[in-house]
């Protein structure tokens, strides 16, 4: 697996499962421009199809007032570019988080007909228990773990396990959360769309 290690004190904005070109471009635009981001994560499954894919990698390096942003791209599964790393371990005001789009390690097909069985107990179930597994994976204990893959937006303060959400236009998974992650002076916070 390709790792990188970062470290960084401003405003970190993460995207996941963007599915582009099953996204609203200007959207993702909007929320680059509007956060301000010094770092913006593509935390997997951002580009599905090969369609003008560097034109929209241009437009989110560009966002904002035209400088280059720092921009990492965590592969996902569904990815049809290669991404640049496979997990981001990142240090910003003295917290640690490992960031990975969390499809590795399991069989999709059975994780969606259990996720989906079990979103029916309780919808909380099915994200807290792919929390639990990449906890253990990743022997990230220490560090708040943030996934993409699911869809699902949810963040379990205890575990500091996040599932980071959508920008997806469509979907045909278990969830769509539609929504992203901020960390902000250390903090996470989601946002909902």
């Amino acid at each position: 697996m390709r790792e990188i290690s970062l470290s960084c004190d401003g405003k970190i904005l993460i995207l996941s499962d963007i599915h582009y070109p099953h996204c609203d471009v200007n959207e993702v635009i909007r929320i680059i421009e509007s956060e301000k981001p010094s770092v913006v994560v593509l935390l997997g499954d951002i580009i599905v199809d090969n369609s003008e894919y560097e034109s929209f990698l241009n437009r989110i390096k560009e966002s904002g007032n035209g400088e280059m942003r720092r921009v990492i791209y965590i592969r996902g599964d569904d990815d049809v570019i290669e991404g640049d790393y496979d997990i981001l371990h990142l240090k910003t005001f003295g917290k640690d988080y490992t960031l990975l789009h969390g499809h590795q390690n399991f069989n999709e097909k059975s994780e969606y007909n259990l996720a989906k069985w079990l979103k029916k107990i309780n919808r909380n179930i099915p994200p807290l228990l792919f929390c639990l597994a990449f906890k253990l994976l990743t022997r990230s204990f220490k560090s708040t773990l943030i996934l993409g893959h699911s869809h699902a937006l949810v963040y379990f303060r205890g575990l500091r396990c996040v599932n980071a959400g959508t920008l997806a236009s469509i979907s045909n998974g278990v969830y769509h959360d539609r929504g992203y992650v901020i960390i902000d002076k250390g903090e996470v916070k989601l946002i909902k769309l």
